[in-house]
């Protein structure tokens, strides 16, 4: 599914499509003040993905290690970023405290849209693309063979170039410009 959404943007990409709605990613600080998030609707679980908030908005997959987080909890995650263990910490009250932040992004959905892009709906396009997606391979397939085609046909030229042609460029040797010259002079004397 995450793949087949993935196809989906590109192509909303590539025809200017915007796509409006909120989505709410569980978002958590850090001691250091840095933000990481599952990039998920609810709690962090096992086996979520962490990515780390970067400044301008986008996010980066954190690397194996501990994160400990403002209210004491500590992700360990593995080399792939995911969460493989959640440790609960304990405040100073002997209480477990959770903070818990959601994140809205903002994509852009024209109205009547939103009710329309269902999982279903989106294998559709993926299934209507495929056989476009092909064709353009076998297309670029084409072209590139057009391509070497035109290459060897240029390489190999019937006709010898004009600087090696020995009518034309005796034509124009030195000797035979200088008897052109003297024959329009003698013709402007007359």
């Amino acid at each position: 599914m995450k793949k087949n959404i993935e196809i989906l943007q590109r192509v909303a990409d590539l025809v200017g499509f915007k796509f409006s709605s909120y989505l709410k990613f569980e978002e958590v600080e850090l001691e250091g003040g840095l933000v990481i998030s599952n990039q998920t609707e609810g709690a962090f679980q096992t086996g979520d993905v962490v990515s780390l908030k970067n400044e301008d908005g986008t996010f980066t997959i954190v690397g194996a290690g501990e994160h400990k987080l403002m209210d004491g909890r500590v992700f360990i995650t593995d080399a792939e970023g995911k969460l493989v263990e959640i440790r609960e910490g304990e405040s100073e009250g002997g209480e477990v405290e959770v903070v818990i932040e959601a994140a809205e992004v903002p994509v852009e959905v024209p109205a009547g849209v939103e009710d329309v892009m269902t999982e279903g709906v989106v294998q559709a396009v993926v299934e209507a693309l495929a056989p476009v997606v092909e064709e353009l391979k076998v297309l670029s397939e084409e072209m590139k063979k057009m391509k070497k085609d035109y290459e060897s046909f240029k390489a190999s030229s019937a006709y010898e170039p004009l600087r090696e042609d020995k009518v034309v460029s005796s034509m124009f040797s030195t000797d035979h410009r200088y008897e052109l010259l003297k024959a329009m002079k003698e013709n402007l004397k007359k």
